[in-house]
């Protein structure tokens, strides 16, 4: 089967998506491991068949807990064969900027410190662009704004994955790395950056993205912050959207409203939308 299937698990406030090419299964890829209490998405990737006892890549778009997680319960369960970190901040940077010290951060600073050398065997059959800044853009050491850029591209589709990005980081981003904008141009799917939060959105993405579809993968509504942006965010959505569950028309998809989404991606450009159940 050609398809390629992309899993937004419904983490809370945190991230985890699975993406899952049927073609070559062995390539499974999951970008970030965030978790709620009473689930963690390997285990359904498990029961599904999806991945049996090791994990092809983990990609890390941001050093903030609630994109990692679900890391030692991760490696628990199955071997992490490869990593995309962001190599802008050393393990003991990332301990210098957290209050305290947590399992799930020894156990990233564990594995960025192990996993130091690529795989050159590792040629996954979907195309992984990553864009991020360096210390000096900014000035400071800020995780939000040194999170990575993920594109994944594949039967063309293109998804933007951007982590915590704030304004700041897209405004210097646009600069520092110009070849983005192409890569924006030809987003289909938009993750909204920072879980969809206020800081995270910059107009000016879309002056070269027009998704069809953009995603929020966030908690419930409790902060201002987080008040009104799914209209917003619908505002750069090009034409009226998709269907989710094939009879739903959207612009915007929440795993706080939607729960768990499944993105199907199909040769030829095409894409299917709907939500389900991890206990089904």
């Amino acid at each position: 089967m050609e398809k390629t299937d992309l899993l937004f698990f419904d983490v809370g406030l945190g991230q985890s998506i699975f993406v899952y090419p049927h073609s070559h299964p062995e390539y499974g890829m999951l970008i970030d491991c965030g978790h709620i209490e009473g689930f963690h998405p390997i285990d359904f990737l498990i029961k599904k068949n999806f991945i049996k006892d090791s994990l092809s890549n983990l990609t890390l778009t941001n050093y903030d807990h609630d994109h990692f997680s679900g890391l030692p319960y991760l490696r628990s369960k199955v071997k992490i064969q490869t990593v995309s970190f962001a190599p802008n901040l050393t393990s003991a940077e990332i301990k210098e900027l957290k209050e305290e010290t947590t399992d799930a951060l020894n156990h990233l600073c564990y594995v960025k410190d192990t996993y130091i050398h690529p795989v050159p065997t590792h040629i996954p059959p979907f195309t992984k662009k990553i864009f991020h800044l360096q210390k000096h853009h900014l000035g400071e050491h800020d995780t939000n704004n040194l999170s990575q850029v993920v594109f994944i591209e594949h039967h063309g589709t293109v998804i933007c994955i951007p982590g915590d990005i704030e304004k700041k980081g897209w405004e210097t981003l646009l600069v520092q790395e110009p070849t983005i904008k192409d890569w924006l141009k030809r987003t289909n799917v938009f993750i909204a950056s920072h879980h969809g939060r206020e800081n995270g959105y910059h107009a000016d993405i879309f002056t070269y993205c027009n998704p069809e579809c953009i995603v929020i993968s966030d908690k419930g509504i409790v902060h201002d912050t987080q008040k009104d942006m799914s209209a917003l965010y619908g505002t750069h959505v090009v034409g009226s959207g998709i269907y989710l569950n094939g009879s739903i028309n959207r612009k915007v998809l929440t795993t706080r409203n939607d729960g768990h989404l499944w993105i199907q991606l199909l040769p030829g450009g095409s894409r299917t939308y709907r939500n389900f159940s991890h206990d089904n």
